[in-house]
């Protein structure tokens, strides 16, 4: 069965984004010799004076009371449309788990009213266009891309995708046939076992739990009501936020939406309640034994915060400085630079809008070295909540993230995307332009206060997915060893299509 993929036209965007690089570097590339210092050391950069723009003027009404972020881009002969809509698996049933994804690709894939999939392929394929939707955690999200002077049919047939998906049984049965082969597979790497056992372990039965879940029962039970019923609940316009850039006049195409979305009926939704409150998972060692690999993944971690919270951008910083700001920072200068023990290691305070996220630490090394870099990582976590970072220290780590601001508006797609992303999760208007005068107001003493409130050495959760024979033996060169860090339970092996322990 063909599934549709944005690598079909990654071709054409590269071939954008080299277009726009060069122009944007041509006037820099002639450098007088005199220029070029000796070592990085010695460069000299010129304060950033970035000023984001607003989103009051990307943003529109659509006649429906949709949302609508829009840009105007002559560049390229092209039109690029995505839409953000308000759904995602944390509201499917366990006992349909699946349900989200499956219903997000047949959309595309399963064909719609008056084509097959095949048709729909052809067609777009003739357009040089590209259609495609993807339901995930918390959000849905659907695409188009085609050639400015393809728009009409463009939209024509998104919304027949949007609106009209016929949801095939054919094509359901073979996609149902492909989720299950994979998920046979879904015990082979040691990276998914990682991360659903770290999902288990620290939310339980929480609903964001509820991806992971999916067992051969749970495919085989979604049927084709199933997913009209899903389809219907989240897709009609009112629940969609919209970003449009492309070669177009404003007036025209918000005409052009509005026409697309008429007579479209309109419901109300009503989103399950997720649990606000995660109880902190167990602390202690726990293992999954898989002994056909050489080296351990490991992760480090407790239950963390939401997005929003006031102290965030003291913990962007003190985050940046621990093991998220790439070499400069310690958990990566000490586990990869100082004593090789891994190339990917690192540490992220997730941030989900709905729930708590997670503090990590991650690295994946030799079984031998495995509890001698989880004690390099515990000892900079320990050090951070106790020592004052030196301002020198914590300047760099503002200016490498003052710097990123301007990641968000890199091209004028990106710019209606961040618009339409921050409307989706509700952050306030004037979010972008306070985000560096918040971040430049961070002070060491700010650093250590975040440390000491939102990182728990007395409740990490250690994580270790590799041969356990090997990794609590350790190494000769090394006294630590996992026992130091607290009771160790082996968790059973679960079966690839129950998820049933063995």
């Amino acid at each position: 069965m063909k599934r549709c993929s944005d690598k079909s036209y990654q071709p054409l965007r590269s071939l954008v984004a080299l277009l726009l690089l060069v122009t944007m570097l041509g006037p820099a590339v002639a450098l007088r010799a005199d220029d070029i210092v000796d070592h990085p050391d010695k460069l000299v950069f010129e304060d950033l004076d970035y000023q984001p723009p607003k989103p009051l003027n990307y943003r529109h009404t659509l006649e429906c009371g949709a949302v609508a972020y829009v840009v105007e881009n002559r560049e390229l002969p092209t039109f690029d449309l995505r839409i953000l809509v308000r759904t995602g698996s944390v509201y499917e049933p366990v006992k349909k788990a699946g349900l989200a994804g499956m219903t997000g690709y047949l959309m595309r894939n399963g064909g719609v009213e008056g084509l097959t999939v095949k048709e729909l392929d052809e067609r777009l394929a003739f357009l040089a266009g590209d259609i495609s939707v993807r339901i995930g955690e918390t959000r849905g999200t659907a695409s188009l891309f085609c050639l400015s002077k393809d728009i009409d049919e463009g939209l024509s047939l998104f919304a027949k995708v949007l609106r009209n998906p016929v949801f095939d049984e054919q094509d359901l049965d073979r996609y149902r046939a492909d989720i299950l082969s994979n998920l046979k597979q879904r015990n082979a790497s040691t990276a998914a076992i990682e991360a659903r056992e770290w999902q288990f372990l620290m939310y339980g039965n929480h609903p964001c739990t509820t991806s992971f879940r999916r067992t051969e029962e749970s495919v085989n039970s979604i049927t084709r009501d199933d997913l009209a019923a899903f389809h219907e609940t989240y897709f009609f316009p009112k629940n969609f936020v919209f970003a449009l850039s492309g070669d177009f006049e404003t007036e025209e195409i918000l005409g052009k939406l509005n026409r697309m979305l008429a007579g479209w009926p309109d419901r109300a939704l009503e989103l399950p309640d997720l649990p606000e409150t995660i109880p902190d998972p167990k602390p202690g060692v726990y293992m999954v034994a898989k002994e056909d690999v050489n080296q351990s993944r490991i992760r480090v971690g407790h239950i963390g915060v939401k997005r929003d919270i006031p102290d965030e951008y003291a913990l962007m910083v003190m985050n940046d400085i621990l093991g998220g700001g790439g070499f400069t920072s310690r958990i990566i200068r000490r586990v990869r630079s100082d004593e090789g023990l891994a190339y990917s290691v690192g540490s992220a305070f997730g941030r989900p809008v709905l729930y708590s996220g997670t503090f990590r630490a991650w690295f994946q090394t030799k079984h031998a070295t495995a509890a001698f870099g989880t004690r390099l990582i515990v000892d900079e976590i320990n050090r951070i909540r106790t020592e004052l970072c030196d301002s020198e220290i914590v300047e760099n780590a503002k200016g490498s993230l003052v710097g990123n601001v301007v990641n968000p508006f890199s091209s004028r797609s990106a710019i209606v995307r961040t618009f339409a992303d921050d409307d989706y999760t509700g952050r306030p208007d004037d979010f972008w332009q306070n985000y560096t005068k918040k971040l430049k107001a961070v002070t060491p003493e700010d650093v250590l206060a975040a440390a000491q409130k939102y990182l728990h050495p007395d409740r990490l959760v250690y994580l270790v997915v590799g041969d356990p024979e090997a990794v609590l033996q350790g190494s000769d060169k090394h006294d630590e060893r996992y026992s130091d860090f607290g009771a160790i339970t082996m968790l059973p092996a679960r079966d690839p299509m129950s998820l049933e322990v063995k």
